[in-house]
């Protein structure tokens, strides 16, 4: 074969797996948005009862000086016994206002307790290091888990535990960003896009991962795996013990309704959202399979399109077809995930700029996971 035909060969291949990649992740979509259709959460509340278990709020928190206040208030106006709730509260070193503002919040409440976060020699770091702390102090039957820059809904506690069978150890609920400007609300689709995701895995049978904004474990399950103190660390310290409990046998649950939601804050700043994905990524490594082949058919989209129109006019019609097939579809599981949890759905001009957005932000990700650039998280760096 002389090499010009050697390169036309090379290059049948390369777009024969682009078309295959876009036709797959076209494939992948219809799946999730025939699931979505299907999807059905007990949106019941746990009801008022006698019987109503104990619950302790783990809330860890370094440097959210800016964020505590809203965070405790959202907490104090949950629609649940006050003398059942234990609400701890595990400053990590923070060098601003942190601290002071849990004090003032405990001297208050007396279901309040501050915990600070000291070095150790467990190996533990960031959040994991926190959990290992505060567990010791947790008098509940539930742990219910989240930070410091998220506000919850008054249903929040009744919302998870309506969803606790006997079996299940672990569920995570909703989490959406609001924030103000352009970022924010590009944020906040990008957010409740990949929670569809999570439960629509979770919804057909296969364990996901929590998120660790939003989550509830029961004190039995918890403990099963050792608590964090027996955990190898990750960076991930949510997907960890959700794969442990899990591990032990217990079932698992995501829940997506507008009982379990809560917001949190926007990254801020272009650097600081791609440090965020390079620590999710990195601390992936040990999902299984599945996940990694959902993040290359996702990622290897935005790489398709780009050699599909490289190729010239002949193919620009049909790849931009496939394109609009996958960004109605796209915006029909945004839609319909909006309508679950009770919120605004977006206009078409947000489902269009998002698009462009995805687009940038896949291709930025996929590169700055590559570079030699240590994780930076909370004013830390980590080698993952």
């Amino acid at each position: 074969m002389n090499p010009s035909h050697q390169a036309i060969h090379k290059m049948i291949i390369i777009w024969s797996f682009s078309f295959s990649i876009i036709v797959l992740y076209i494939s992948v979509q219809i799946w999730q948005l025939s699931v979505l259709k299907k999807y059905r959460s007990n949106k019941t509340k746990h009801g008022k009862h006698e019987n109503l278990p104990a619950i302790s709020i783990w809330v860890a928190c370094r440097n959210e000086e800016e964020n505590l206040e809203e965070c405790i208030d959202s907490l104090l106006g949950l629609n649940y016994p006050k003398e059942k709730i234990q609400i701890l509260i595990g400053n990590d070193q923070s060098e601003d206002r942190t601290l002071e503002i849990a004090q003032s919040y405990e001297k208050e409440h007396s279901h309040i307790q501050v915990i600070n976060i000291q070095d150790d020699e467990s190996g533990l770091k960031a959040k994991a290091r926190v959990m290992a702390q505060i567990d010791k102090h947790a008098v509940g039957e539930y742990y219910l888990i989240t930070d410091a820059d998220v506000r919850v809904k008054p249903d929040w506690i009744l919302g998870l535990l309506s969803n606790m069978n006997d079996d299940t150890g672990v569920a995570s609920g909703t989490t959406m960003v609001k924030g103000s400007g352009t970022d924010g609300w590009l944020q906040e689709i990008d957010w409740a896009y990949f929670m569809g995701l999570l439960n629509v895995i979770s919804y057909s049978g296969v364990p996901a991962t929590a998120v660790g904004n939003n989550m509830i474990v029961r004190k039995k399950a918890y403990w099963d795996t050792g608590g964090y103190s027996e955990i190898k660390f990750s960076i991930t310290e949510d997907y960890k013990l959700y794969q442990k409990v899990c591990e032990k046998g217990w079932k698992w649950n995501n829940i997506m309704n507008t009982h379990v939601l809560a917001y949190s804050e926007k990254t801020n700043g272009g650097f600081n959202l791609l440090h965020q994905r390079k620590r999710w990524l990195s601390g992936g490594k040990e999902l299984p399979w599945y996940w990694w082949l959902l993040f290359g058919v996702y990622g290897g989209f935005y790489f398709a399109i780009p050699i599909l129109l490289a190729s010239g006019g002949t193919y620009y019609s049909c790849v931009f077809g496939l394109w609009g097939i996958k960004f109605i579809l796209q915006s029909l599981q945004i839609n319909r995930i909006y309508g679950h949890i009770d919120e605004v759905k977006p206009s078409l001009f947000r489902h269009l700029v998002y698009e462009i957005y995805l687009f940038l932000i896949t291709i930025s990700t996929a590169i700055f996971f590559m570079l030699p650039l240590r994780t930076k998280w909370k004013d830390r760096t980590y080698n993952v």
